[in-house]
């Protein structure tokens, strides 16, 4: 996978998933997407992580119900 196209990974979890992540795994992606941003390089142990935290299956938030 290319920076684009993790860009576009990191960018679309970020927007649409960002309260079910864990407090570091909002850390790692809104600095890595800074650093996409400023065109700096991803190393590769760096790239895994994001691939891990990215691919990893998260139960959906739901809404409380009134009663």
């Amino acid at each position: 996978m290319n920076d684009y196209e993790l860009f576009i990974k990191i960018n679309d979890a970020i927007l649409l998933e960002f309260d079910v992540f864990k407090a570091w795994e909002k850390t790692l992606l809104l600095n890595a997407q800074n650093q996409l941003m400023d065109r700096f390089p991803i190393s590769d142990p760096q790239r895994e992580l994001l691939t891990n935290v990215l691919e990893k299956k998260r139960p959906k938030k739901r809404k409380k119900r009134r009663t």
